[in-house]
């Protein structure tokens, strides 16, 4: 059984969305059947090749990929959990962005998801805005607790700003401009390209988004300001500590 799922493991990222429906079926329904012990390295691997699933053209295969995403975290053992926080990771951002997809059940999907994620990765503040659905706080959320993740995060963001929903690019445009004030470096080569990514929206078909592109290269392009890290930190996880009390 390993090796057959080695294999469709290997097509799922090719093949056409019938056979990758069917695919995500058979992980789903055999994975849940397996030890512990057994599912571990399929489960692993198989984050890697769900992540480009969720900004696939069909919902039903985004919401598919979403929720077997969310279902695989804990199914790895000890020694393999490092290496699936980093997938879960890999994975915070893209769940963030499609909470605002245009399907509701892809939405959902991605909300309860990046909650499984805050669970696994133990993270209080994340799982508490997940719970909440306060998705414009869960951002700053992400860019104050890793800041080493910061250009990580970016390059993502970047990639969403051509994501074929308006929603998701809207969401990606946000993000961006929020993400730019928390680096570290930045640098001229850094600026420019965010500014010629967010260029491109400016003759976007929603006029939202053209406005909201422009005025975030207004802000990219002014002089930095600090972020004032102590108040955002404080404001992302108040809740939480009050909760705790």
């Amino acid at each position: 059984m390993k090796v057959l799922l080695e294999d469709i493991l290997k097509t799922l990222q090719y093949a056409s969305e019938d056979i990758q429906m069917k695919a995500l079926l058979v992980f789903r329904n055999v994975l849940g059947h397996m030890t512990r012990e057994e599912a571990s390295p399929i489960a692993l691997k198989l984050a890697v090749k769900l992540l480009p699933l969720f900004s696939n053209a069909s919902s039903q295969l985004r919401e598919s990929s979403i929720r077997l995403f969310g279902d695989i975290m804990q199914m790895v053992v000890w020694r393999h959990r490092r290496q699936m926080r980093k997938n879960v990771q890999q994975g915070l951002l893209p769940l963030l962005f499609h909470m605002s997809d245009q399907t509701q059940s892809v939405a959902k999907a991605s909300g309860e998801a990046l909650l499984s994620a805050a669970e696994f990765l133990e993270q209080k503040q994340l799982k508490y805005l997940s719970q909440t659905e306060q998705a414009w706080r869960i951002g700053e959320c992400l860019l104050v607790q890793d800041r080493n993740r910061v250009e990580d995060y970016l390059r993502q963001s970047l990639l969403y700003l051509k994501d074929a929903q308006a929603t998701v690019r809207e969401e990606a445009v946000r993000f961006t401009g929020l993400a730019v004030r928390h680096l570290r470096d930045r640098s001229a080569e850094w600026l420019r390209e965010v500014c010629d990514a967010l260029k491109t929206l400016q003759e976007d078909i929603e006029p939202s988004i053209c406005s909201l592109a422009a005025q975030t290269m207004l802000i990219v392009g002014s002089p930095r300001k600090r972020p004032a890290s102590g108040w955002t930190r404080a404001l992302c996880c108040w809740p939480c500590k009050a909760r705790e009390k």
